[in-house]
């Protein structure tokens, strides 16, 4: 028995709003079992120790947790001098690695907060510098001068013309270390960290 037009647009319609509806629980089903696991993860914002290394942290400061939440921290260092230079007090570092749905939502993050009272807070991007460089020089100048098991050249900025240069080693001393070698190059104009904030 055939069906009328109407009704196979009916029996059409209910079964996209059926698999529609299905698929969504699916996904949502698998972001939770993916959040939950993530909770779980060694350097959890609860475990207080760092994913690499086991290095017991402080708490993260509010700001910093409400930006990044769930997010596994990967390196701490406190007392330290900061990296950004956003402070000339003693800072507290945690570089962070951010969790999302995709593997192109994740990234690790620098946050620096004033070391104890954390009433100033920094975040930026852990694994990426902008490199300026003095006039007459180019890519390939740098690119000669710089160890490709340390650093890469990824792009440039087409407004600022700074070089974005990642870092592959991302601790907050190999950070320092790797500013402090980039700022020593003859033909390094200025470094500067990028500054990160969470998607609205």
């Amino acid at each position: 028995m055939a069906l009328a037009k109407n009704e196979r647009r009916i029996t059409i319609a209910i079964g996209l709003v059926i698999g529609i509806t299905v698929s969504s629980m699916i996904v949502r089903h698998a972001l939770n079992v993916k959040s939950e696991q993530a909770a779980q993860r060694p350097g959890n914002y609860k475990s207080l120790q760092t994913a690499s290394g086991n290095v017991d942290f402080p708490a993260l400061p509010d700001p910093v947790s409400r930006a990044i939440p769930n997010g596994i921290v990967v390196y701490f260092e406190g007392n330290r001098s900061s990296i950004t230079g956003m402070s000339s007090k003693l800072v507290d570092c945690w570089i962070i690695e951010t969790t999302g749905s995709f593997r192109s939502e994740r990234l690790f993050v620098l946050a620096e907060a004033e070391s104890p009272s954390h009433a100033k807070i920094n975040l930026a991007r852990a694994t990426e510098m902008y490199v300026m460089l003095e006039n007459g020089y180019a890519n390939e100048n740098l690119e000669k001068l710089l160890d490709e098991e340390l650093f890469k050249i990824i792009g440039r900025n087409s407004k600022s013309k700074e070089h974005i240069v990642q870092i592959r080693n991302f601790s907050p001393t190999a950070l320092h270390e790797a500013d402090k070698f980039l700022n020593s190059l003859e033909i390094v104009k200025s470094t500067r960290f990028l500054p990160w904030s969470p998607a609205r």
